[in-house]
């Protein structure tokens, strides 16, 4: 959850967490073009449904978030004998855990194998990545499926977009799991530049950069395995950002679990 305060800004570690940030993205944006019946939401719902097939021919998302739901599971046993551990809320979360990766276990069938199997997005797919390669003329059975009903429309996307349902559950277990696992510290960035090192021998998975509304700076974040570094940059309407000339205070969560 986004405090109402502040801009988050999130950088991730490894791979595993950029793909998983990257699910959630695109199915935040579907779930939101899906709550529309006009015809620019029902394309935007299938970028972002062609964004998600990219994703599935890109990587083996079953077997990503499998991994990381098995790596938090065994982290959060671990973690039973601690005395100073909420048991009962502890034994909840080991209880979804368990019941997303049963779930993903038994799903045989590849994520999206209806989208995948689909004559009109298999064309869109073609030329997704061409700038405005699916413009009216160059599509013309998308058109007339954009020509058909609302509902219809509507029942189509829902159809496809179905079998993701578990994915999207999974990944945001995962996230909200992970962005919990540590404490907002308040931090200065001395003439808007901060560094600090990593603990190598914890596994970090998430920066979060907590901003306050208004605040004129964005992060611009170089992370490695060892250390990172945030430099904050003034916003710019025109011309060229410049990095911050002052001391700038922020809020800062890494998190790793």
């Amino acid at each position: 959850m986004n405090p109402p305060d502040a801009i988050v800004y999130e950088q991730p570690l490894n791979e595993r967490m950029r793909t998983l940030l990257r699910i959630e993205f695109v199915l935040r944006g579907l779930n939101d073009s899906m709550a529309g019946d006009q015809v620019w939401d029902h394309r935007v719902a299938i970028k972002h449904l062609l964004d998600l097939t990219d994703l599935l021919t890109r990587s083996d998302l079953r077997t990503e978030v499998l991994r990381e739901l098995e790596r938090l599971a065994g982290v959060l046993t671990t973690m039973q004998s601690m005395p100073e551990v909420d048991a009962p809320r502890l034994r909840q979360i080991l209880e979804q855990l368990d019941s997303e990766i049963d779930r993903l276990h038994a799903q045989r069938l590849p994520f999206g194998q209806a989208v995948l199997e689909s004559d009109l997005i298999s064309q869109l797919r073609k030329r997704h990545n061409l700038s405005l390669g699916n413009c009216d003329f160059d599509q013309p059975a998308f058109r007339f499926w954009l020509a058909r009903p609302a509902p219809q429309r509507h029942q189509e996307i829902g159809a496809w977009c179905a079998p993701f349902t578990g994915l999207g559950r999974a990944t945001s277990l995962i996230l909200e799991l992970i962005r919990q696992s540590a404490s907002e510290a308040v931090e200065t960035a001395q003439l808007g530049f901060y560094q600090r090192s990593l603990d190598t021998n914890q596994s970090h998975q998430l920066l979060r950069i907590l901003l306050p509304l208004g605040s004129p700076y964005y992060p611009e974040v170089s992370a490695g395995r060892h250390r990172f570094s945030i430099r904050f940059v003034r916003f710019a309407d025109q011309g060229k950002p410049l990095p911050a000339d002052e001391d700038v205070p922020f809020r800062l969560v890494c998190c790793n679990l």
